[in-house]
């Protein structure tokens, strides 16, 4: 009876720490926010790490007691299992979420190079392409904004031009980027998503 309810702890400890970056990290898929990280896996981050300390001190106080069933943290293994694999299947999910939109965005990336063989130079918004180049800015995308000019050539490898996504949790600065030079070997930590690449900053 007592396994019964530690195993029964154990699995809904789990499958509730995974959720939140299950269910965040579906959304994207399907083409909506939130695209970022969300607080809540930020929270589920901070739980994780919690809870991989209390297992390390009760596996201690098991070697020094040998009392494995009385100190077994069941309930904090379950939460540290299930947020780790919550946590990473939600980044994949993420991962193939931004990639998809990389898809979606190509008709916008189009957008951009004909507005610079009309006129010369890249758009400073990306509404100037509606509707002259575009008829609308395709739906189903993270909140993507245009970099130009000396911020571009510095900032994004000389690029003239660059779109930009910022995927950052306050954990970090990540971005999602689109560079038309295709010269993502200079980056030196990124994930290659397509024509798009996350910069692991």
């Amino acid at each position: 009876m007592r396994k019964k309810i530690l195993q029964s702890g154990f699995f809904k400890a789990a499958l509730l720490t995974a959720a939140p970056s299950l269910i965040m990290g579906a959304l994207p898929l399907l083409g909506y926010a939130p695209w970022g990280r969300t607080s809540l896996e930020v929270v589920v981050f901070f739980v994780v790490v919690y809870s991989a300390i209390h297992v390390l001190v009760a596996l201690l106080v098991m070697l020094v007691s040998r009392k494995w069933r009385e100190y077994f943290p069941v309930i904090m293994l379950g939460v540290l299992l299930g947020g780790l694999a919550g946590l990473q299947a939600g980044t994949a999910m993420r991962m193939k979420a931004y990639e998809l939109a990389g898809d979606r965005a190509a008709v916008l990336v189009s957008a951009i190079e004909h507005y610079i063989e009309t006129t010369g130079a890249p758009p400073e918004r990306l509404e100037q392409l509606v509707p002259d180049f575009v008829e609308a800015i395709p739906g189903r995308l993270p909140p993507l904004e245009i970099v130009t000019g000396e911020a571009a050539l510095k900032g994004f490898y000389g690029n003239q031009w660059a779109l930009l996504f910022k995927a950052g949790s306050g954990l970090n600065w990540d971005q999602l980027v689109y560079l038309p030079k295709q010269n993502y070997d200079q980056v030196e930590s990124k994930t290659l998503l397509g024509r798009w690449a996350y910069l692991h900053e």
